[in-house]
């Protein structure tokens, strides 16, 4: 570990449904950084992460390996490799792994949260 860099490899796996989140950067990670939090998920071959809302932060997430659907509101759009993805406060989501492949996607969220602190808010 740097002073201002990190692998993801350094950082431990959470597990949350349907996925496994690596939180990097943010207020109590790596960095300290107080306005945003950057990670990277894992979605396991063909599941599904519940539907969950953010009420304060935004959300970007970029697909960088595998591809499946992105529910906004119920309604689903397909996602793959390059994909880039912003989700607005309030906007009901979820994500499912139509593939038998791993689904990883990087994510931002600004201001922070903490993982998993939004689930079975829908």
């Amino acid at each position: 570990m740097g002073i201002y860099t990190i692998h993801e490899n350094e950082v431990s796996a959470v597990s949350l449904p349907g996925r496994k989140h690596k939180m990097i950067i943010g207020p109590e990670n790596f960095g300290g950084s107080t306005k945003m939090c950057f990670g990277v998920a894992e979605f396991p071959a063909n599941q599904h992460a519940p539907a969950h809302v953010h009420e304060e932060q935004e959300e970007i997430l970029y697909v960088l390996e595998g591809r499946g659907e992105m529910y906004f509101n119920n309604t689903p759009e397909r996602i793959e490799k390059g994909t880039c993805i912003f989700v607005p406060p309030r906007v009901i989501h979820s994500i499912n792994n139509t593939s038998n492949e791993v689904l990883k996607l990087a994510y931002v969220f600004s201001p922070p949260v903490k993982q998993g602190s939004y689930d079975k808010k829908t």
